[in-house]
């Protein structure tokens, strides 16, 4: 994997989604697409196993860095890993199925683009709410971020479509060189 255009892209889609946030906000003030997701779902697809692994916990460090918490006192903190775990977990599950996956159809990227964050999410849930039950002074509701990231993760599906065809024409310029078997397609080289 060409790790300089992995990055370039991935500042490209970070650029996109904070800029795009107010805009494709779904009307409640939390509920919009991640942009990010779609691209660790194609990585997962197509790199080999370390390299998608490591590639997911650059994006999650990298969103756990942009996206501060809401402190009880007015300001902001941010916490390095939440991200970073879930987004690791959402790529292994990519990693477990992507045999089984046909990788050039823009509804498969659909598919494991919302899987994949939603298990992120529920991972980032479950830290929050782990670190909520000592003395935390974040505002923190489990039962609010879960209905609030189901509907994110829903939305994220439209910015994976949109996204596999960009994703799906830059992937000769990401040089993934492994042959990853499938199970009802050809081999990929």
């Amino acid at each position: 994997m060409n790790w300089f255009v992995f990055a370039f892209v991935a500042w490209i889609v970070f650029g996109l989604e904070l800029a795009l946030l107010p805009i494709l906000d779904a009307g409640s003030g939390s509920v919009h697409p991640s942009m990010v997701i779609p691209l660790m779902a194609f990585v997962a697809l197509y790199a080999p196993r370390k390299q998608a692994l490591w590639s997911a916990i650059i994006l999650g460090v990298v969103m756990d860095l942009v996206s501060p918490m809401a402190r009880a006192d007015g300001g902001s903190v941010v916490i390095v890993g939440p991200h970073a775990l879930g987004f690791l977990l959402g790529c292994h599950f990519i990693l477990t199925i992507r045999s089984s996956l046909i990788r050039r159809n823009p509804l498969t990227m659909v598919i494991i683009s919302i899987a994949a964050s939603f298990i992120a999410s529920i991972v980032v849930i479950a830290i929050f709410t782990l670190r909520d039950l000592g003395t935390n002074p974040l505002i923190w509701d489990a039962g609010d971020e879960l209905v609030q990231s189901t509907f994110s993760s829903l939305y994220t599906g439209l910015s994976a479509l949109l996204l596999s065809f960009f994703f799906f024409a830059l992937a000769p310029t990401f040089g993934f060189h492994s042959s990853v078997p499938t199970r009802f397609a050809r081999t990929i080289k």
